[in-house]
């Protein structure tokens, strides 16, 4: 196949025929028809769960497909695993990055492929380093090849990730390959995202790109044509000239995007100011965090925003007993709290969903079941011997998992489930607590439109059941439609507070001026 010729500018590079994916009990990707052209960025949109991963997988050689045809560069395509595909010129950059950290950058670089610098049975790691280093040169990427990957950081790793997909591609003699990429700026502050994109841009005149992002204004500046996936099918192909997010958004999730994605009607607005639950007072820890003052109310939806570095999400874990702080005082219900730890906030009704879900929030090799009785398991105990009260444990899953609507059964291990539902157990299995205050850490981060709303749905029922909500996010749209109050952080320190009632909720721009 590497000696195939390439194709013309507006030819069909790279095609998908009925390719069909069954799981017990899911279709996740139901007879898909695609075709991607030379140097074209093709993004892919649909809600978690609607095929989209699968579908690269399947592309990747990560897994096969039950039925279907595929073509590359003409021909017929079937990798029997990844290390093949990429032998064909297509690799994936994965949602979790697929790097190791304690090796150097060149070995990451070739890793799989260490055959192509060996001679008499010896790797020659000179070459290696060399060879990384010229390929490093020639896509202005300024990384030492040498040294860690560890030291790196998430963007620049993401960086070489796709890089490297244009490496091995070279070494096999393809000269245009593909690369698919899952959610690629996931995780990333605004900056950083905006580098990201521009170099990924740059790359696409070498090759041919398919785009999976859950941001639906990334696929609208960023791709030449949008595949809309529902339930494992292709529902639609749109172009951003003559589309809006509106008309993506339907075809996702099948209804018109709600007149108040925040809820804002539903914002409570009786706040007690006298009810105070968190008083935090002169909080500091040298190079995170200064002086930090402020109450939050029973009910009361603060929000804390920030650029990165502004030292937003080090006092969110603060508040949740990870770490200590040089000086300052917490006090909650009255009771002052001295050497915090996650155990002992736990125990005085506080919860924290962490920006990480996959790797803090839950644990993804157990059952929504374990998972969600996790952080009870002490009060889900009786007698002497403390054995657990499977019933009382099955009615309060049971409730859970129905307030919340997790779409999966209790039996089912997490890291099967979509990321929606994987958060709404993370989110769940505090809420089976008895709570007075939930940290809440970009809790829609990664996750598709639908299920945002849902989240944002619960978010407003908590607060008005008198639960006291601290929101930790990145997403601007999302802080001032949620938030009743906003502590704005930068350098460290609280630049100000600023008040989002209802009927006069402040802008982007005012909270931008107030973070740089």
């Amino acid at each position: 196949m590497n000696d195939v010729k390439e194709s013309s500018e507006n030819s069909v590079y790279f095609e998908t025929v009925d390719v069909d994916k069954k799981y017990p009990g899911v279709h996740a990707v139901n007879k898909i028809s695609l075709k991607v052209r030379m140097n074209e960025i093709l993004g892919i949109a649909g809600e978690n769960g609607a095929g989209k991963s699968t579908l690269l997988k399947l592309i990747s050689g990560v897994e096969s497909p039950d039925s279907g045809e595929m073509f590359l560069r003409g021909q017929k395509y079937n990798p029997p695993n990844f290390r093949e595909a990429n032998i064909f010129g297509v690799s994936m950059v994965f949602q979790e990055q697929n790097l190791i950290p304690n090796l150097y950058v060149y070995e990451n670089i070739f890793l799989s492929h260490e055959e192509q610098f060996k001679r008499f049975g010896f790797l020659n790691r000179s070459r290696m380093i060399a060879e990384a280093s010229k390929y490093l040169k020639s896509f202005d990427i300024d990384v030492d090849p040498a040294k860690s990957m560890s030291m790196y950081s998430f963007q620049e790793r993401q960086m070489l990730e796709i890089t490297r997909a244009f490496v091995i591609a070279d070494m096999y003699g393809i000269e245009t390959p593909l690369i698919l990429l899952d959610e690629p700026t996931a995780g990333l502050p605004d900056e950083e995202r905006d580098i990201l994109l521009k170099k990924i841009r740059s790359f696409s005149a070498h090759g041919v790109l398919i785009f999976v992002s859950h941001r639906l204004s990334e696929l609208m500046n960023f791709c030449d044509r949008i595949a809309i996936l529902k339930d494992g099918q292709l529902v639609g192909e749109l172009t951003p000239e003559t589309s809006t997010e509106r008309d993506i958004h339907s075809l996702m999730v099948g209804r018109e995007l709600s007149a108040d994605l925040y809820r804002v009607k539903e914002q409570k607005e009786d706040i007690d100011q006298e009810d105070v639950v968190m008083k935090v007072e002169g909080l500091t820890t040298k190079g995170e965090y200064e002086s930090i003052s402020f109450e939050l109310r029973k009910g009361e939806i603060l929000g804390i925003g920030g650029i990165l570095g502004s030292g937003k999400k080090e006092l969110g874990e603060l508040l949740f007993g990870i770490g200590k702080p040089d000086e300052g005082k917490i006090t909650i219900l009255g009771n002052t709290v001295c050497n915090a730890t996650i155990n002992k906030m736990a125990k005085l009704g506080i919860g924290y969903v962490p920006a990480d879900r996959k790797l803090y929030g839950i644990i993804n090799v157990l059952s929504v079941a374990w998972n969600l009785s996790l952080p009870s398991l002490k009060t889900l105990r009786y007698g002497i011997l403390g054995i657990l009260n499977s019933r009382k444990e099955n009615e309060l899953i049971e409730t859970a998992m129905s307030t919340f609507r997790v779409k999966a059964s209790k039996r089912d291990i997490c890291y099967s489930l979509s990321g929606g539902n994987q958060q709404k157990v993370v989110i769940a299995k505090w809420m089976i607590k008895n709570l007075s205050i939930l940290i809440l850490d970009n809790p829609t981060r990664g996750i598709d439109v639908g299920a945002k709303e849902e989240i944002y749905s619960f978010i407003r029922q908590m607060s008005k059941n008198g639960l006291s909500i601290i929101l930790i996010s990145d997403d601007l749209l999302e802080l001032i439609g949620l938030s009743s109050r906003m502590i704005i952080m930068k350098d460290g320190k609280i630049s100000k507070i600023v008040s989002a009632n209802p009927d006069s909720k402040p802008t982007e721009e005012e909270l931008v001026r107030e973070m740089v």
